[in-house]
């Protein structure tokens, strides 16, 4: 799918109401296989890899900036007439926030694992330059030398006690990516280039948090009330892949049973 002169890979699925999942970095689409999986019954589900992920490739530092992602996924909005739902992850969460900001499309957002943004610009330009270090490390070390790191963070404990499938198909995933998509990505669309939101933030968005993820946790709590705050148990700063089945069952208990 072409979206303002750049070409998506994008899936198409279900029937009903249209429903945008978005990946985090270093994923892709199939990210979400098992909620599309669940959710196609319900709704239009599209899924698509952002700029410099999968299949769609990466583009100038300046056409990779968020806002200039977010002005693709109105376009691919404005393709139906009726309201959408918006659910992204960590990176995509963050452009899920910014769309529905700015987008009269968005009725619903589900922010998982993700944040408004960084409030003073002096702190936006430590990130963007902390994000510029790790995009070189990547440039120099290569693919697997980086994701071997990624995966060591913190945030991501929970997966080391994954079955060993489960494993292999997050791998195999992180490791499709390119050096050329996800450096652009670390210069273009870190939290260091994102504008804050926090004084402008829908009041109707929902937030999951893993129990285990302090940092994210505690933004959640400073941006929602309590009560659209949902916290997955014994899962961390990826509770769809901590804890696949508990986030599928929220989910579907937020959009479809609620």
């Amino acid at each position: 799918m072409i979206l303002r002169g750049h070409t998506y890979h994008v899936k198409i699925e279900g029937s009903g109401p249209p429903l945008l999942l978005l990946h985090g970095f270093t994923g892709s689409l199939s990210t979400w296989d098992m909620l599309s999986e669940h959710l196609s019954t319900h709704f239009t589900v599209y899924r698509l890899d952002l700029m410099g992920h999968g299949k769609t490739t990466p583009a100038s530092e300046q056409r990779m900036r968020l806002t200039q992602q977010v002005k693709d996924l109105e376009a691919l909005l404005a393709m139906r007439s009726e309201p959408w739902i918006v659910l992204g992850y960590s990176m995509g969460g963050r452009i899920a926030l910014m769309l529905s900001v700015v987008s009269e499309q968005i009725a619903r957002t589900i922010a998982v694992s993700t944040t408004p943004g960084i409030q003073t610009a002096i702190e936006r330009k430590v990130r963007r330059t902390s994000d510029r270090v790790l995009a070189e490390r990547l440039e120099k070390g290569g693919l697997e030398a980086f994701i071997d790191h990624w995966e060591t963070l913190g945030l991501f404990k929970p997966q080391a006690l994954l079955p060993e499938s489960q494993r292999t198909r997050l791998r195999q995933e992180r490791l499709s990516q390119t050096v050329e998509g996800l450096s652009a990505s670390l210069r273009a669309q870190g939290t260091g280039s994102m504008p804050s939101l926090w004084s402008c933030l829908p009041k109707e968005i929902d937030w999951i948090v893993g129990e285990e993820d302090e940092k994210f946790r505690a933004i959640a709590s400073r941006a929602a009330s309590p009560e659209k705050i949902h916290v997955i148990l014994h899962a961390s700063h990826a509770p769809h892949i901590d804890q696949p089945q508990k986030f599928v069952t929220m989910v579907e208990n937020l959009l479809i049973h609620h």
